[in-house]
């Protein structure tokens, strides 16, 4: 089954059928792309975006993006390493990223390979959080989407009294999928800031999504995409760093601005003061909808005649970070809703979009 009609993005024909510029070398490809007519222009990228590294002893370059997705180049944020240093900690995560995200502006456009940054805690599980620079406008976009055109994301806050204050509640929720006549994803996000104390920064540091289980059969509920399911992160026998990682996925985004939204209607900021994600700008969000409609690559692996083909997550995320750099993080990287709107109001189209399905 295909794509519902809001998420679905203009065809390798219908860009090649463009306005069409090449690009020879990684310089000034965030000016290039920033600079299309969204509907008369696209760009033909004719150079590695991946780092040569991801390139040994794949078959293709499909399996170099996965690689590059799994064990690419991350920005570990500089939050407290302790759970003493967090409740003495005046920053919330908006500070840290912006801090540490200015490291990009000092390198040049083309020496960024980031595809996400992290997040590592000393206590709970001490397992790394992953946040994928291409996840977090794609999972505005399902919030986009559920509110305007669905009966919305379902959420029900479970707060027990006595973990809310140090660990955060638990919520479920019910997110529409991104494909036709597929049933909605149930599942839980675990340590989620809602009684604003000295313990949110520590909590949201915790945060994790969690499977569902059938009541009845004890089955787990369809909780998260095949993409999801099939991405198992492998690491050689030498690699200091575990292979257990949490990666924050668009339905989980989704999930998370929904519940900050509901309570922000009731007058608690707490979710959202803390919130981890580096949510885009309306400028960022115009910039993602063009990687997908606007930009094609070549691809020497390919058995098509013309070797294009539209960027994988990886190049979409390294673009991402380059475009971070570029614009830095208040103008890319940061949601002003006075400058920017309502998330729910961002514009996702392309001109061959018809109104989305419910």
């Amino acid at each position: 089954m295909g794509k519902k009609s809001f998420f679905r993005e203009r065809e390798i024909a219908k860009i090649k059928s463009l306005k069409r510029n090449r690009a020879y070398n990684q310089r000034n490809l965030i000016d290039i792309i920033s600079g299309l007519d969204p509907n008369e222009e696209a760009l033909e990228i004719r150079t590695m975006i991946i780092p040569g590294r991801f390139y040994r002893n794949a078959k293709d370059n499909r399996e170099v993006s996965r690689k590059c997705l799994k064990h690419g180049d991350l920005i570990a944020l500089t939050h407290p390493k302790t759970k003493t240093e967090c409740r003495n900690c005046p920053e919330i995560p908006l500070q840290i990223r912006s801090r540490d995200f200015s490291l990009l502006q000092k390198m040049k456009e083309q020496d960024i390979n980031f595809v996400g940054y992290s997040v590592q805690s000393s206590w709970g599980d001490r397992i790394k959080r992953v946040f994928p620079f291409v996840f977090i406008p794609e999972g505005i976009r399902i919030f986009t989407y559920s509110e305007n055109d669905t009966r919305g994301i379902e959420i029900e806050i479970y707060q027990d009294a006595r973990k809310v204050a140090t660990e955060g509640a638990s919520v479920v929720v019910e997110i529409p999928s991104r494909t036709e006549k597929e049933k909605r994803y149930k599942f839980r996000l675990v340590n989620v800031p809602i009684l604003r104390n000295a313990e949110n920064l520590a909590t949201v540091l915790t945060l994790r999504p969690a499977v569902l289980q059938d009541e009845e059969t004890g089955e787990p509920l369809k909780s998260r995409t095949l993409h999801e399911t099939y991405n198992i992160r492998y690491t050689s026998e030498e690699d200091i760093e575990k292979s257990n990682v949490i990666n924050f996925y668009p339905h989980d985004i989704a999930a998370y601005m929904k519940i900050a939204g509901s309570e922000w209607k009731a007058h608690n900021l707490t979710p959202m003061t803390f919130n981890p994600f580096a949510l885009p700008s309306k400028q960022a969000a115009k910039f993602y909808v063009k990687l997908g409609n606007n930009v094609l690559i070549y691809d020497s692996t390919l058995k098509r005649k013309d070797k294009l083909r539209k960027l994988h997550l990886a190049e979409k995320s390294i673009l991402l970070a380059r475009a971070i750099g570029k614009f830095g993080h208040n103008d890319f990287a940061f949601w002003d809703p006075e400058r920017d709107g309502k998330l729910r109001d961002y514009d996702w189209s392309i001109s061959e979009n018809k109104k989305a399905e419910n």
